[in-house]
């Protein structure tokens, strides 16, 4: 019978649980963690154990960095001094060489982000069956032990070029982080509108979740509507004109946003006057 493979996991955060508890049932699961690994452990469940960080790198076939961006150097120098056979890390916007100095020592590294938002460890393991995981490693090992966790996971890989993934890691922020940023600022209006915070996210849910479905499914010019679609100046005006005040950081965010969508409105066909009307508007100077 063909040995189970052992892999590692540093970090008992929300990734690294979800994905313990995940890949359990085919790899056997290391936890090493400066907090609480026993917590981790148990949440993961059989055949998982804790381990020194010294033990995990001596037995992993493989080990999973899941800790935050800013650790990452000094897991990677500690685990260096006994260097695993292969190090994947699960933070974005850091690629193989933030794993200095472990590719020197010898040891296969690559990203292994995935793109979803774990918000704690038990919706990861919900949401992360499926997803895309973004991939960049040096070596083929490295690359192959991604593809292979990915495929546990159910889930598929993209490639991205290591000079590249500060912008890969910036989309998947406007995508997850800024997202929630815009439920909150429409949650807040709504709310100062005279809704109660249930009424307003139960009406505004309906509304955005359509938007997102013609944003995947149509061109953005397509599914773009509203006021600065349609060179509604003077309804823009009433927004920023109720929005002062109090609304500052609210403002400044319409503002922005909206002067992003107006090369989408001129590809509508919207009006030269109609657009230097907006911005006008946009850039202050009603």
């Amino acid at each position: 019978m063909a040995r189970t493979a052992t892999l590692g996991i540093v970090g008992a955060g929300s990734v690294g649980q979800a994905l313990g508890r995940l890949l359990a049932p085919k790899f056997m699961i290391l936890v090493a963690s400066r907090g609480r690994p026993d917590e981790a452990v148990e949440f993961i469940g059989p055949p998982a154990r804790a381990a020194t960080l010294e033990e995990l790198a001596n037995r992993s076939d493989c080990v999973v960095v899941a800790v935050p961006d800013r650790a990452v150097p000094s897991v990677a120098g500690q685990l260096a001094k006994r260097p695993p056979r292969v190090v994947v890390q699960t933070c974005g916007a850091l690629g193989p060489s933030d794993l200095s100095p472990l590719p020197e020592r010898g040891t296969a590294c690559a990203t292994f982000h995935p793109l979803q938002t774990v918000p704690d460890a038990r919706s990861g393991v919900q949401l992360l069956p499926g997803s895309t995981f973004g991939v960049c490693g040096r070596g083929e090992e490295a690359l192959s032990w991604c593809r292979s966790l990915a495929q546990s996971l159910g889930g598929t890989t993209l490639s991205v070029s290591e000079d590249r993934l500060p912008l890969y890691h910036a989309a998947a922020v406007f995508a997850s982080n800024f997202a929630v940023g815009l439920v909150a600022a429409a949650t807040c209006l709504m709310e100062s509108a005279g809704a109660s915070r249930a009424e307003a996210r139960r009406a505004l849910r309906p509304l955005m979740e359509a938007s997102m479905e013609n944003a995947f499914t149509m061109s953005s010019v397509q599914a773009l509507t509203g006021p600065i679609a349609r060179g509604d100046a003077g309804t823009v005006r009433r927004h920023l004109d109720a929005m002062d005040g109090s609304f500052g950081t609210e403002q400044a965010l319409y503002r922005q946003l909206a002067r992003y969508l107006l090369p989408l409105a001129i590809r509508r066909g919207l009006e030269p006057e109609a657009v230097a009307a907006l911005q006008a508007l946009l850039d202050g100077e009603h």
